[in-house]
């Protein structure tokens, strides 16, 4: 019974992610993976720890509980409380019954949070878990908060009673040194390409688990000349669940056992014998009745880091600022090079476009915005969402257009 449960260290984990994500989400505080994963049992939820206040405070008792399910006050708030306090009042909590999970979406939109059965996601767990299959350790780079954090980083790690490294505490040279043979490293492909131009090599029989934004094939092949074994990608969402997995970017996607085709959506087939329908977030193109390929998000949205931003909505944004008439907004994917954001600009009358306009934008997104929801390069143009001008420089001005990166 010890792979179905979970240990204070564990949930320590979880609900320093969920805190951290709950500062980005309703008080506009980032606070940055190095510093999140420094916290620990021991760490106060005020001064001298995660500084936190009274009021957010409340706030991220309020999401842990409702991560596991409980009522919204469960999670009592005191004083002094560590991170260690609130574990141990959770794990009395979900030792006595834990029949859901309540996961909010990998976007800062405000969007209601998407209840799970527990018996769901540890059937996901299981799915996750036979992949990992021979594997002596785990090393991970994502947050356990999400729902594919903690099937993939907890729950799947647990079933398979792998040991839990969290490797975002470590340089490249200190992760390079710490991996053994036999280990899988998890990661987005955000992160998969910041291994791939930091890390000096990495041990024989190494493998990947990869899920968020797709993996492309340059990445998986970067990745494979530092030495990395099979890069094995998840898909799914908040929304329905863990659906399938493949091997490689040029493969299609596979279903676990527990899901099967039902028209243009999905179906589980539930622990319990009963079955549920769900509607996947992004359009399938089905090769057999077990294997697709992906194409667009039904929603429009794209990930950058992991996170699902909405460039509609954010060029909607940029264009309340009292410079800009109109603004689209498009995600750049380069091989070798991080996915970012492009925002087009068209300027109202009176206005130069210039570097220091933009940065003036910049500073203003940057009250508004997420991290993954900003722009980082600014482009001013004739018509919102054509073509520059002319070529420019980032930074350089030229021809009544300008391009500067944020």
């Amino acid at each position: 019974m010890r792979s179905f449960t979970l240990t204070p260290e564990q949930i320590v984990s979880i609900l320093t992610a969920l805190t951290a994500d709950e500062l980005a989400r309703s008080f506009g505080r980032y606070v940055e993976g190095l510093t999140q994963a420094s916290w620990t049992a021991d760490t106060r939820l005020g001064v001298e720890g995660a500084d936190v206040t009274a009021e957010q405070a409340r706030a991220c008792a309020r999401r842990a509980a409702i991560f596991f399910g409980m009522p919204e006050d469960a999670v009592r708030v005191g004083p002094n409380d560590r991170f260690g306090d609130w574990a141990g009042q959770v794990s009395a909590m979900i030792r006595a019954e834990m029949t859901a999970f309540r996961f909010h979406p990998a976007t800062h939109g405000g969007a209601a949070d998407t209840r799970h059965a527990a018996d769901d996601i540890w059937q996901d767990a299981r799915g996750v878990a036979g992949l990992l299959q021979g594997r002596r350790r785990a090393a991970t780079l994502v947050s356990r908060g999400s729902l594919m954090g903690l099937v993939s980083a907890v729950l799947a790690p647990n079933l398979q009673r792998l040991e839990v490294v969290d490797a975002r505490r470590l340089t490249p040279d200190e992760m390079a040194e710490s991996l053994r043979f036999g280990d899988v490293v998890i990661a987005t492909p955000t992160l998969w390409r910041y291994l791939a131009d930091t890390l000096p090599s990495i041990p024989s029989n190494v493998v990947g688990l990869s899920f968020g934004e797709a993996l492309t094939p340059d990445l998986a092949e970067r990745l494979r000349g530092r030495g990395l074994g099979a890069m094995r990608e998840l898909y799914g969402s908040t929304e329905t669940g863990v659906v399938g997995w493949r091997d490689s970017p040029s493969d299609p996607f596979l279903l676990f056992d527990h899901w099967s085709r039902s028209g243009q959506g999905l179906i589980r087939h539930r622990p319990n014998g009963a079955t549920l329908p769900a509607l996947p977030m992004d359009d399938l193109t089905w090769q057999t009745d077990r294997s697709f390929r992906l194409g667009k998000r039904r929603d429009g949205a794209v990930q950058i880091a992991g996170i699902n931003v909405f460039p509609v909505k954010i060029g909607e944004m940029i264009a309340e600022h009292d410079a800009v008439e109109s603004c689209t907004v498009r995600l750049s994917q380069r091989a070798g090079a991080l996915d970012r954001l492009i925002a087009s600009i068209k300027l109202r009358p009176g206005f130069e476009a210039n570097q220091d306009l933009a940065w003036t934008i910049d500073e203003w997104c940057r009250a508004r915005l997420q991290p993954p929801e900003r722009p980082r390069i600014y482009t001013f143009v004739e018509e919102a969402g054509a073509e520059p001008a002319s070529a420019a420089s980032a930074g350089g001005v030229s021809s009544g257009s300008a391009t500067a990166t944020a």
